[in-house]
């Protein structure tokens, strides 16, 4: 919590007070005494404006959640005791000074009054009891914030680790899979096993390298460039893979490795009878969304299996929910333009926003 914005606390509460004292002497019919409230905010709330820097490194040498438990209550007990002590003396004797700037009558003489008015067991009494006040207000301020920031910076922590165990998940998977898909061409066609292995040694150093949440929609469809040149070694003229991106779209960030199990879900459910599989995938700005979809022609929503959601589309669903909340969804629904009930279409939408460069 920077120092700056606890120094301002007694100068709004000054100022709080100001405020109250002229309203109630307006409410009264009486006139506002501005000079004396002035004088007021000047003795005491200036005092403790210039403590607060001490007040706060007690707070950061003792704070209320370290243990054991009394040592910083005694701490800041005793503190407090002496700060207001201090900021009472520091308030009495400043009393004459303050009454000779703003009002007539000579320093000296004002001086003797003060004397006999205000330095007396009663006002010193008085102005500790009011500095362990604030002192106490000070520590419930600071330690409100501070845990607030500890929660916030806590609850960025968990979020890191959950899509880190999310993303986790997705490559053992991915990874079997495609091993299973090389192994088939090693006896039967090394050159096409060869190319194969290259595509997944760039796969797994990306996998490795890449720590970013959020990459360029570019460089997500790098990533999809590979997988789908691997599944093209497999499947050969089967597979027919349609890419329509708008250029506009190209920079916007993206979930970095989101795309790869759902063209594997598309690829597993996605066959036609003729054991052809289509893929189209397309992504658009549309307003402030991003909005991408990837359709397959397969045997559509008709299939119970379908309509299952896998570890791929869950995975999905929580990357997203952990990276924008509410403003991200997932949609699951029949393929768009087509009358034969056939295909299958996965709509991705996210919040439009430039990749970090």
């Amino acid at each position: 919590m920077r120092t700056s914005r606890v120094i301002a606390l007694p100068f709004l509460l000054g100022l709080f007070f100001i405020v109250q004292e002229a309203l109630i002497q307006l409410a009264s019919g009486r006139p506002v005494p501005v000079a004396n409230d002035i004088e007021v905010v000047l003795r005491f709330w200036v005092v403790w404006a210039l403590l607060i820097p001490f007040v706060l490194k007690a707070l950061r040498r003792w704070p209320l959640d370290s243990k054991p438990m009394h040592v910083p209550i005694v701490a800041h007990v005793s503190v407090a005791v002496v700060f207001a002590t201090v900021q009472s003396v520091i308030n009495v004797s400043l009393y004459p000074l303050a009454l000779a700037l703003f009002g007539t009558v000579s320093f000296g003489e004002r001086l003797q009054t003060a004397l006999r008015q205000n330095v007396s067991p009663v006002a010193l009494t008085a102005g500790v009891f009011d500095g362990l006040l604030f002192y106490a207000v000070v520590v419930m301020v600071y330690t409100a914030v501070r845990f607030r920031t500890k929660s916030a910076a806590l609850e960025a922590e968990l979020t890191q680790s959950r899509l880190e165990t999310l993303r986790s998940q997705l490559r053992p998977h991915f990874l079997f899979n495609t091993l299973n898909a090389i192994s088939v061409f090693m006896t039967e066609d090394v050159d096409k096993a060869r190319q194969m292995l290259l595509h997944l040694s760039r796969l797994l150093r990306r996998s490795l390298d890449e720590e970013a949440h959020e990459v360029s929609l570019r460089q997500e469809l790098g990533f999809v460039d590979d997988y789908v040149e691997i599944q093209r070694g497999r499947f050969g003229d089967q597979l027919l893979v349609r890419l329509d991106v708008d250029a506009a779209a190209l920079d916007a960030r993206f979930p970095v490795f989101l795309l790869q199990p759902l063209l594997e879900n598309a690829l597993e459910h996605g066959k036609a009878d003729d054991n052809r599989t289509t893929i189209a995938l397309s992504a658009r700005r549309d307003g402030d969304e991003l909005r991408l979809t990837i359709e397959d022609d397969g045997h559509g929503m008709r299939d119970a299996a379908m309509v299952r959601e896998g570890i791929g589309l869950r995975n999905t669903r929580a990357r997203l929910h952990h990276l924008y909340g509410a403003a991200a969804s997932v949609q699951l629904r029949p393929a768009s333009g087509r009358t034969d009930s056939r295909g299958t279409c996965v709509e991705i939408r996210i919040p439009f926003g430039q990749a970090p460069r």
